[in-house]
Parts: C-alpha cells; sequence; structure tokens
C-alpha cells in the first residue's frame, strides 16, 4: 500500500519541487477556525499538515506553540476526536495528514491502539519526536506492515547507523536543524551538514528528509532546496498565521511556494521513481 505521504513525495521529486509541510495543533485556534485554516493551507499549495495531538507540548516546540497546543487541547475530547477533525480538514481525499504524538500522548493509549485509531480516521501517517531512535525503527516496522507510514524523527548523530541498518522500507526522515527549539534561528550551514551527514551514513538506500526548527519563509526553504531535501517543515510561522486566519496562512503558504521549485536532487534516479 501506497500512502498518501510517499505518493505526494513521489509526485515532487518527478515535478523536482520541494514539499511544503505545516504543523499546527489540533483544534487550534478553535475547532471551526482549524478546519478553515488548515484548508486553506491546502488549498494554497501546502503539501502536508503536521498535527499535533491533544496534551502539552514539550519544551523542544518552544513557547508559543506549547501556549497554542494547551489552548487547543481545551476543545478537544481525546485523540479520536482530534483525528476525525484532522481528517475532516482536508480539501482533498489526497491531501497529506501526519499525527504527531509526544511522549505524554501515551500516558493514555497504547500504540496498538493509537494506529487502530490512525487508521479508522483515514490518517495515514503518524510522527513520535520524543521517542527514542531504536523504538521509533521498531514501531515504524509494525505501522508499515498495517499500511501506515512512520515520520522518523532524527536529531542525534548518534543514530544515523541505526537509521542506516534499519528494515524500514524507504524512510521518510524529519530532521531537526541545529536549533534545539522550534521557532529559534535557523543555521543553513549546520543544516546543510546534518544533510551530508545523513546522506553518507544512508549511502544508495532510498529515503525522503524534510527538515525543521528555525524554518520561516521562502529564504530557509531555498537554502534547503539547494541542499539536497526533500522538503521544509514551518510551525511556529503557521501558528502564528493560523492565529490570523485563513488569509495569513495562504499568504505564508504562497510566499514559500516558489522557493519550493527546481529544488537540487540527489540522484537522478528520483526523477523515475
Amino acid at each position: 500500500m501506497v500512502t498518501r505521504l510517499k505518493r505526494r513525495l513521489g509526485q515532487l521529486a518527478s515535478e523536482r519541487r520541494g514539499m511544503l509541510m505545516g504543523f499546527l495543533p489540533a483544534g487550534f485556534p478553535a475547532p471551526d477556525e482549524f478546519r478553515r485554516v488548515a484548508q486553506a493551507a491546502f488549498d494554497a499549495g501546502l503539501d502536508a499538515l503536521e498535527v499535533s495531538m491533544p496534551g502539552p507540548a514539550p519544551a523542544l516546540d518552544g513557547p508559543l506553540i506549547q501556549a497554542a497546543a494547551e489552548r487547543a487541547s481545551a476543545h478537544l475530547d481525546g485523540i479520536p476526536a482530534a483525528l476525525e477533525l484532522a481528517a475532516r480538514s482536508r480539501s482533498t481525499d489526497d491531501d497529506t495528514i501526519v499525527a504527531l504524538a509526544y511522549a505524554s500522548t501515551f500516558d493514555g493509549i497504547a500504540t496498538d491502539a493509537f494506529f487502530d485509531a490512525l487508521v479508522a480516521a483515514d490518517i495515514d501517517a503518524y510522527l513520535l519526536p520524543q521517542h527514542p531512535m531504536a523504538q521509533q525503527l521498531a514501531l515504524g516496522a509494525q505501522a508499515q506492515a498495517r499500511g501506515i507510514e512512520p515520520v522518523l524523527f532524527l536529531y542525534r548523530q548518534e543514530d544515523l547507523p541505526l537509521l542506516a541498518a534499519s528494515a524500514i522500507d524507504e524512510p521518510v526522515i524529519y530532521l531537526q536543524s541545529a536549533d534545539l527549539r522550534t521557532g529559534g534561528v535557523f543555521n543553513p550551514a549546520k543544516a546543510q551538514e546534518r544533510l551530508t551527514e545523513l546522506a553518507e551514513a544512508l549511502g544508495e538506500r532510498r529515503y525522503h528528509v524534510c527538515v525543521g526548527f528555525g524554518v520561516r519563509g521562502p529564504d530557509e526553504v531555498e537554502s534547503l532546496m539547494a541542499t539536497g531535501a526533500d522538503g521544509a517543515i514551518i510551525g511556529t510561522q503557521l501558528v502564528r498565521a493560523a492565529e490570523e486566519g485563513p488569509g495569513a496562512v495562504t499568504a505564508l503558504v504562497d510566499a514559500v511556494a516558489p522557493a519550493l521549485v527546481g529544488r537540487t536532487l540527489r540522484s537522478a534516479e528520483e526523477v523515475i521513481r
């Protein structure tokens, strides 16, 4: 089974265009507004939307996202409600939703039940940014067997050998840039260094990598497109735009879109995937 996420990544590679992934807490600013801003983002050209589950956001997400997560959680009664809202916020059936679950999410739900909830809501991709890489890989193999796409959160260089040796098919990787918190200052040289380390570790293996943390707009995205990244992830700026409404979200996506065109492919093989 080819997930929406892999389908979109393949399409974008054939077009030599980068993926734009955004982030919003489920239900932010409020459920109806969430649907409107998510649909505005997709209509403007957003390729995938990361949606965090109800509950407190950790320190790595920065104060703005932490406050947004707290506000959003007051509107939703549990994970199934959050996933259903996310699914109903697509503009078309092909729009990709990535369910983000923090470590605290699993205080109230087992991983098998979480996967069941993803399938029931027709959400076929997820991200576990606080899980150790070994655990992400073990769960990812189980998820892929069920037709669910794991997005592997990579932030430690020492995890590269684990990733390279894993049985995950054509992994999709969220690479944390140099900054330790979202919304910080983007460091293009460090991001390029981390992308190079990843490429060297994975060698000839097929993979997809999107870079987040500190990515604010077209300047950062253009830098990433020139260094072999498959996509860029904008979180804090999208949350800020969502607070203003659909018009601000559309303007943000429109501003970034030109920077995604003409990205540097890592190999000629990507063109014919």
